[in-house]
């Protein structure tokens, strides 16, 4: 089944934040929130996740549990182009250090806003990395992105498959006038196949109240809701309880079995777990589960006789006596089922 990126992509607004954590690293969050951007998480998926941590100012991650493998997203938040090449370089050793934290076994996608160029002359010089299909021409962060990919075996998504112009680039400046891509979803090479590349592209008719525009990728995987284990629901057969006989029996057994717990001194949790036990037992011995039916009609009546032809019809080919009593058992089933049904 096809899993669309939406379920983790990047929504690169300064003014929209949603993030499903647990309460010890809200405070965490919100210190990043004032000014970075973090994934959007669909709700759908909420059982999905492990864990979401932030690592920096400008770093932030989401596990979520995945089959075959789990996967692990960092949404980034590169330095634009008014800070020192320190602070660039800084940002990446913090990322290098983030990903050697990730499990080995996790599939590892990397994503958000880079402030980096990469355009088409990067194909050749960069094979396995980037794609034929960037927009504009290679920057000198865009080969610091590129050094950074090639390290860790990753590919840029959104640069493998030919798309018009609104749908490559990522940014627009606020006099309107320069459009570039900068933003990108890095995945591992080795799953390049697994991209539906005709999908993975930048969305432009989303309308996010921002000057990026909406980066999606479309990637086959298969999530894992982490589920749990509930215990079985016993279902007594409490019909039998309106024979008088068997009420009496059930009254007489709970009764005595009651008795000797009162003798015993125990806290609130022990005796509540011992009227457990008590019940649950007497009811097994006394009543037995209730036959499973598929119509409101078959009565146990029918299921006895239902049992009997099923005797019968293991041995009707050793005799005619045989195969007589399998057909008389038949008829049998069949006309009570249809007094049930008539009731």
């Amino acid at each position: 089944m096809d899993i669309p990126f939406l379920d983790f992509s990047t929504v690169l607004s300064p003014h929209c934040y949603f993030f499903l954590v647990s309460q010890a690293v809200v405070k965490q969050i919100l210190e990043i929130l004032s000014t970075r951007t973090v994934p959007l998480v669909r709700k759908e998926i909420a059982n999905c996740i492990i864990s979401a941590t932030p690592m920096s100012s400008r770093l932030i991650s989401i596990r979520l549990a995945a089959k075959p493998h789990n996967i692990t997203a960092i949404q980034v938040y590169a330095p634009t182009s008014d800070h020192e090449d320190d602070e660039v370089e800084k940002f990446y050793e913090d990322l290098d250090n983030s990903i050697a934290k990730v499990p080995k076994k996790d599939t590892l996608i990397v994503q958000g806003y880079w402030n980096a160029k990469v355009g088409p002359d990067a194909f050749l010089q960069w094979p396995g990395t980037a794609g034929r299909f960037g927009h504009g021409t290679t920057n000198e962060r865009g080969l610091r992105l590129l050094e950074f990919a090639k390290n860790h075996s990753l590919t840029l998504a959104n640069t493998l498959h030919p798309h018009k112009r609104s749908r490559t680039i990522t940014w627009h400046a606020p006099n309107g006038e320069v459009h570039n891509q900068i933003d990108y979803i890095l995945v591992p090479q080795r799953y390049k196949s697994s991209i539906n590349k005709a999908m993975t592209r930048t969305y432009p008719g989303a309308d996010i109240g921002s000057d990026h525009d909406l980066v999606l990728a479309t990637f086959k995987l298969k999530l894992n809701s982490e589920r749990k284990a509930k215990s079985p629901r016993l279902h007594f057969d409490l019909e039998k309880l309106k024979d008088p006989n068997i009420s009496e029996t059930f009254r007489a057994q709970i009764g005595g079995k009651f008795a000797a717990l009162t003798l015993i001194d125990n806290d609130v949790d022990t005796m509540a777990n011992s009227l457990k036990e008590v019940l649950v037992s007497t009811a097994e011995e006394v009543l037995g589960m209730k036959r499973r039916t598929i119509q409101p009609w078959v009565t146990n009546e029918v299921l006895d006789l239902c049992d009997k032809r099923r005797e019968f019809r293991k041995r009707k080919f050793g005799s005619n006596v045989a195969m007589e009593n399998y057909k008389l058992a038949n008829k049998a089933v069949r006309k009570k089922m249809k007094e049930a049904k008539e009731k």
